[in-house]
């Protein structure tokens, strides 16, 4: 009777880092190329599986060699997709540096742009007040020469 999934010697190497010609399982560990031993109509066929297999944290990862061509043009697709991300997290994080500089300059602005309304309506009344005395002024000649013609006429 023949023995059930025995495999030769896997390694386990717990590198974040994989070279693209490697497979990497599910829980983004390189996946050992193994062998199938036990009799039947896939014995000695290679596959890669997870790195954890047979321990029970498994993540079910299972690629025959041959069909792994596939496998490493998604996983080199998913890792420039991830590259792209982390671009545009990056760019995201300085335009939101940018919007918050833009805001204080705004709020800066507006404080400027008040304080020049009431500079501005400050200059307006002093100058009422001004076009006022002067009105009272010629008022007052005005007033002043009536009054002298009209002793002058008597």
């Amino acid at each position: 009777m023949a023995s059930h999934n025995s495999i030769g010697s896997s390694s386990r190497s717990r590198s974040k880092q994989t070279s693209s010609s490697q497979v990497v399982c599910y829980h983004n560990e390189i996946a050992p190329l193994r062998t199938v031993r036990y009799d039947g109509p896939t014995k000695g066929k290679r596959f890669f599986g997870c790195s954890y297999w047979p321990e029970q944290r498994t993540c079910g990862f299972f690629k025959w060699a041959d069909e792994v061509d596939d496998v490493r043009d998604l996983q080199h697709l998913v890792m420039e997709k991830e590259t792209r991300i982390c671009e545009l997290e990056y760019e995201m994080d300085m335009m939101k540096d940018k919007v918050k500089r833009l805001k204080a300059k705004k709020e800066k602005l507006v404080e400027e742009v008040e304080e020049m309304g009431i500079a501005t309506t400050e200059t307006m009344f002093e100058l009422k007040e001004n076009n006022t005395d002067k009105r009272l002024m010629l008022t007052l000649v005005f007033s002043w020469a009536f009054f002298t013609l009209v002793l002058l006429m008597k």
